[in-house]
């Protein structure tokens, strides 16, 4: 701003210089027209040669003095709108200069405005290429896990469906004994009294009971009593033979077992024979007034299931009976038909 006000300056002086050389040549031109004047009165002699002449230079005296007040009419406005232009500038560098404290703090608020915004978006940068590298391994990971499934799919539905089985196997059997469990007992049982009822064929329930078996925890401790627990479900398993029939933990020492199609006749020898078995095993019972092994006790029902009739009612029956065996001195076995006759 100073330099154009330096330059501003020396064209002003330069004009002038350049107007101050023109009012001197025209004082000059004016001179010599006073000269030509006094010649031409000294020289009337020569006439109208002479008056030509003069008259002549007098015109181009006139048009230069003309042409030389118009360049300076022109210098002289030029001149005028110079001077302005640096008082403009002048007020311009002193406002400048007033205010340049508070503009340069504005400026140095702004750039720190603009290094801050630039290191924000750099570490945003930075994440998001943190976040892509990222996204991009989940997708190469994800990529790898559908071409090994489409690649071993069968393998791996074999592998869950062998595992789904084995919880609904789990689920349907008793941790403690490893046979079925009453939740399965109870789906059987519905299962096969309504088919029977569609099929007017009999169905027949045992219902079992370890003979004294709280005096047996007390006299060998509970983990003997689970041993007895699991041998004797076993037994009662091993002692029934059909595919069909289902051998389950009821409750406690109780199991049950679900025999379709089989008549009472049937069913009786069945419960015989589960009774001598478990006595065979000979786990001794020395705290049992009935016998020194462990004995069971069995309550046998027969019916041929109804739709109007509920399950319940087998089992009711198949209960009763047992009771009755115990009432009759345990290790025995009580049919239900008795109860009715």
């Amino acid at each position: 701003m100073v330099s154009g006000v330096e330059n501003l300056q020396g064209a002003k002086d330069q004009l002038l210089i350049e107007i101050e050389l023109l009012r001197q040549q025209v004082e000059r031109l004016q001179q010599e027209n006073s000269d030509l004047q006094v010649a031409l009165e000294t020289t009337a002699m020569h006439g109208d040669l002479i008056e030509s002449q003069l008259h002549t230079a007098n015109q181009y005296l006139q048009l230069a003095i003309s042409n030389y007040k118009q360049k300076q009419a022109v210098l002289e406005a030029v001149l005028d709108s110079i001077s302005r232009q640096k008082a403009d500038l002048e007020i311009i560098l002193q406002t400048m200069v007033e205010h340049g404290d508070s503009i340069e703090t504005e400026l140095h608020c702004i750039n720190q405005r603009l290094e801050a915004e630039v290191a924000e978006r750099k570490s945003a940068e930075t994440k998001l290429q943190a976040l892509l590298r990222i996204i991009s391994k989940e997708k190469y990971d994800l990529e790898m896990i559908m071409r090994t499934i489409i690649e071993h799919g069968d393998a791996v539905e074999a592998q869950w469906y062998s595992k789904l089985l084995e919880a609904d196997h789990l689920a349907l059997v008793d941790d403690l004994t490893q046979i079925a469990n009453r939740r399965r007992l109870n789906e059987y049982l519905a299962t096969e009294w309504s088919r029977l009822s569609r099929e007017q064929q009999p169905l027949s329930l045992i219902l079992c009971d370890i003979d004294c078996f709280k005096a047996f925890n007390d006299s060998y401790g509970h983990q003997a009593g689970d041993q007895c627990l699991r041998r004797v479900a076993q037994t009662i398993a091993q002692a029934v033979n059909r595919s069909s029939d289902l051998v389950a933990r009821y409750g406690g020492e109780e199991f049950a077992v679900v025999l379709p199609n089989t008549h009472e006749a049937g069913a009786a020898w069945v419960a015989e024979r589960v009774r001598k078995s478990v006595l065979d095993l000979q786990i001794p019972h020395d705290s049992s007034p009935i016998h020194s092994y462990v004995t069971l006790s069995l309550g046998v029902a027969t019916m041929i299931p109804q739709f109007a009739k509920q399950v319940d009612e087998i089992i009711s029956q198949a209960d009763n009976a047992l009771y009755r065996a115990k009432q009759q001195g345990k290790n025995t076995v009580s049919l239900a038909s008795a109860l009715y006759c």
